[in-house]
């Protein structure tokens, strides 16, 4: 298990949360019964160490990249980079970086759409994307439309499992925070 996927992972069940938090704050019922400033500190701040981490393993890998550019496979990589769906080895780590680190600025934690906008990009797998593109192009015709599907009960475990993990590190970060006042 590397640091790319547990991160990754984090965006994903910051994504789901920050879902059920909009519903939480904009209910007046739910609002009442939890503890939401508490407990979004300490999701934000793990949503923004795991940005941090995400963003030094990814100079890293990039560095190293460069590093070693003679070799066959970075060639194959830099003339993929130029291709018509370069942007696609590159913006879903753009994306994860950027959005994670605007959770910084105070403005993006308490404006229900930014935080809503942002939370929708933090779930997005851009590898779907591009099959859709790929599959809608003049040139591209499949025989089938379908594309593999996992069962329905095997979506909401995979959902439930990132979210499990993102809470578990939450909960961490709320107990020091807790320990520290």
């Amino acid at each position: 298990m590397s640091l790319y996927l547990i991160t990754q992972w984090c965006f994903f069940g910051f994504g789901v949360y920050n879902l059920i938090y909009l519903l939480c704050k904009h209910v007046p019922f739910l609002k009442k019964k939890t503890n939401l400033l508490a407990i979004d500190k300490a999701a934000t701040t793990t949503l923004i160490i795991a940005g941090i981490i995400y963003t030094l393993v990814f100079i890293k890998d990039w560095v190293l990249i460069f590093i070693h550019s003679e070799s066959e496979e970075n060639q194959h990589l830099f003339s993929r980079l130029k291709g018509p769906y370069g942007f696609s080895l590159y913006a879903q780590q753009l994306s994860y970086i950027i959005c994670s680190l605007l959770f910084i600025l105070k403005f993006v934690q308490t404006k229900s759409i930014i935080r809503f906008i942002l939370g929708c990009i933090l779930m997005l797998n851009f590898e779907r994307v591009v099959i859709i593109i790929t599959s809608l192009h003049r040139d591209y015709l499949p025989s089938s439309w379908t594309m593999h599907q996992p069962l329905f009960g095997a979506f909401f475990l995979d959902w439930f499992i990132k979210f499990f993990i993102f809470c578990s590190f939450t909960t961490v970060l709320y107990f020091l925070q807790k320990t520290k006042k």
